[in-house]
């Protein structure tokens, strides 16, 4: 009967290993989302990034710089801001994604198609996690069964999506890699109704097995590396909502202008730019309570050094709206 077992077991993560996905955008099958979809109801507006190393095993080389976070919001439109090696963005949703029927989010990146061989393409891989109250984040369970034995040069090589899934950049630019939350039921603890940040993590691609990142099958993901540049990493261009909790424009009135808080995540001094009209700034905790409330007038500048380490919600008012903001704050 062991024996037995053993065999089936052993069949069994044989299929695992060898699982096909769906293919690449544009051939029958695929997931891919393009971004003028009518599934579309939405464009993430509020994202956070901390970059990542040009080279983690090479830090001398600084991290990566281009693009900046405004380039993750709104519609896809391939100008990207790169993450690097171990990068995250976090966005937030004061209106909340929810849990409908299908797929409730989509990620989109910059790939390309192989010239050569259709169904190939060049991607750069992310995680991808939820939560409800940006502290504690649940991931979708990720694959890839990428060759481990040769290193997937920087540049120049191609994947095959039927090899991905869950993770963010399967698909080439313009199509969104698409999630469903349904895959998260019955973990403790998560509203899948109230998804209020979605995490987005680089992938270090490295076969380095002291540098390398593992999908949920303890397998080496194989992506290109290194990518030893300012545009290192994954290259995030927007996030498409599918299914919101209020429909699009209920949420209270929400300013539409574009406010740039710097740095965040912070240590202490954050900068604000376009401020004006803006009549006070409020800073609440991810549980609702207020700790901190400034007139702005003509200053440009907050200073949150007595702030404990977190996540909070700043929220700008002016005489005919608001806007709201995710706030990391860590001390050195």
């Amino acid at each position: 009967m062991l024996k037995f077992t053993l065999v089936i077991s052993a069949l069994l993560l044989s299929v695992s290993v060898h699982a096909q996905f769906a293919p690449q955008a544009g051939i029958a099958g695929s997931t891919a989302i393009h971004k003028d979809s009518n599934i579309l109801i939405n464009w993430a507006g509020n994202c956070s990034i901390n970059r990542g190393w040009m080279d983690i095993a090479d830090t001398i080389l600084g991290k990566v710089n281009f693009g900046d976070p405004s380039k993750a919001l709104g519609k896809a439109d391939a100008d990207v801001v790169s993450l690097g090696d171990g990068g995250e963005a976090v966005f937030f949703f004061e209106n909340p994604i929810i849990n409908g029927q299908g797929y409730d989010f989509a990620i989109f990146e910059n790939g390309f198609t192989d010239p050569v061989e259709g169904g190939m393409a060049y991607l750069e891989l992310a995680k991808v996690a939820v939560s409800n109250d940006g502290i504690t984040y649940y991931s979708f369970a990720s694959v890839c069964n990428n060759d481990t034995a040769l290193q997937l040069a920087g540049i120049g090589e191609y994947m095959n999506a039927t090899k991905i899934n869950n993770l963010a950049g399967k698909y080439i630019s313009g199509y969104g890699t698409p999630f469903e939350l349904d895959e998260l039921t019955g973990i403790p603890g998560l509203d899948l109704n109230n998804i209020r940040f979605i995490k987005i993590t680089d992938v270090v691609g490295s076969i380095n097995v002291s540098d390398g990142v593992r999908d949920d099958s303890n397998h080496i993901i194989n992506d290109p590396y290194p990518t030893p540049f300012p545009t290192g990493g994954f290259d995030l261009d927007a996030l498409s909502i599918i299914h919101q909790k209020y429909p699009t424009g209920i949420v209270e009135n929400e300013k539409d202008k574009q406010i740039l808080f710097y740095p965040n995540p912070t240590n202490g001094i954050l900068h604000i730019k376009n401020v004006e009209g803006m009549e006070k700034v409020v800073i609440f905790s991810i549980d609702g309570k207020q700790v901190l409330e400034q007139s702005l007038l003509q200053i440009s500048t907050l200073d949150l050094s007595l702030l404990q380490d977190g996540n909070y919600l700043l929220r700008t008012y002016f005489t005919d709206g608001h806007h709201v903001n995710q706030l990391i704050h860590k001390h050195e």
